[in-house]
């Protein structure tokens, strides 16, 4: 995997979330978190973006696994209004990966 391939990834997930928050009720508290969660996700995209390092190394390449790990369901599970819960979790522990890659990838400059 690639830096663009998780640069895509993660604007898929930012999509994802769009849809879902689309989908709910202003008054929702679940929209909420998910805007929360989109905010720091973005962050993280465009922090990544700017980011020089080596893809070719193992930890990167690891830590690019788990977040193509942690992305698998995200999308069904936004869009399951009745198990949103789920997705959020799965947003959470997209959001926490990709914060996990990008120390990694900061170590292989």
């Amino acid at each position: 995997m690639t830096k663009l391939d998780l640069l895509r990834t993660i604007g898929d997930v930012l999509t994802e979330i769009d849809t879902a928050i689309g989908d709910l009720l202003p008054s929702d508290p679940n929209q909420r978190r998910l805007q929360d969660l989109r905010i720091l996700l973005d962050d993280r995209q465009r922090h990544l973006a700017a980011q020089i390092f080596k893809e070719n190394t193992p930890g990167f390449q690891n830590a690019a696994q788990q977040v193509q790990r942690a992305n698998t369901g995200i999308a069904a599970s936004l869009q399951d209004l009745q198990d949103l819960q789920n997705g959020i979790g799965n947003v959470t522990r997209f959001l926490n990966s990709v914060t996990s890659l990008i120390t990694t990838a900061a170590a292989f400059v």
